[in-house]
């Protein structure tokens, strides 16, 4: 557990100056939408910037995964370290995973924020009816779920992409054989989706009123309108074996000594 703390420090450390920058733009993003919604005296200004930045959280802990990647790769230094491949990269998971928390906590503190701005202003009854905890607490928890999922992806693709590095006849058009892996598995996964067992998942799932719209309201300013969400146990179980399954063979092509 030391020597995984270790490289989970070491990890933080190494993107360091990536999610500062993310950190300042959420920053400068959220001062600058507030001081024009002043300035025009329309205070809801700030409600569809706060969806837009959520959403843009989907691709924060794949970016991150990709830079850690990158850096790492420059030194080579795997390649003798006594660690288990898996190991590393769950340092690395777990470090996109621990940025993609604080952000994802930071754009919290900003929609409470957001939604003082609107109860001062009349806007809204109440933080509950704007932003429900139920609802919020799963939009959270599905904006990180599906960025780590990617997180993984993003592992197995780079991984590959280097190995395939190794073979002079195909070095050149490595990129385009990542692509095919990647379109493969959405062409198979559109295939698997239409079979009966995935028809039948109904009977394992459940509709949750999580689903958010905009709305401009009545009242001249913008609302977030929930409606119900199918949400797919089945599903969600599978693609978390899928993410299980794509992280091991990763370690494993890392494990044949993945040079950059």
């Amino acid at each position: 557990m030391r020597a995984f703390i270790g490289l989970l420090r070491k990890d933080l450390t190494i993107i360091r100056n990536w999610y500062l920058t993310w950190f300042a733009f959420m920053l400068v993003g959220m001062v600058g939408i507030y001081v024009f919604s002043v300035y025009v005296s329309e205070p809801s200004i700030p409600v569809p910037f706060l969806v837009m930045m959520a959403s843009l959280h989907l691709l924060l802990a794949p970016l991150t995964m990709l830079t850690a990647l990158n850096l790492e790769g420059k030194t080579q230094l795997w390649l003798y370290n006594p660690q288990s491949s898996a190991k590393l990269l769950l340092s690395k998971l777990s470090a996109a995973a621990v940025i993609q928390l604080l952000a994802q906590f930071f754009i919290l503190l900003y929609a409470f924020f957001v939604m003082k701005i609107l109860l001062a202003n009349g806007l809204i009854d109440s933080y509950n009816s704007f932003l429900p905890v139920k609802q919020g607490l799963f939009m959270q928890l599905g904006i990180f779920a599906v960025a780590i999922y990617f997180s993984v992806w993003v592992i197995f693709l780079w991984t590959l992409y280097h190995l395939l590095g190794k073979y002079p006849a195909i070095k050149n058009f490595r990129w385009l054989a990542v692509l095919l892996v990647w379109f493969a598995f959405g062409f198979l996964e559109t295939l698997l989706s239409k079979t009966k067992l995935f028809k039948k998942e109904m009977f394992f799932s459940v509709n949750i009123n999580i689903s958010p719209k905009m709305d401009y309201g009545t009242h001249n300013s913008w609302n977030i309108v929930y409606t119900d969400a199918h949400i797919p146990l089945l599903i969600i179980g599978l693609y978390a074996v899928v993410a299980i399954i794509v992280f091991l063979l990763s370690s494993w092509l890392l494990d044949r000594k993945v040079e950059v």
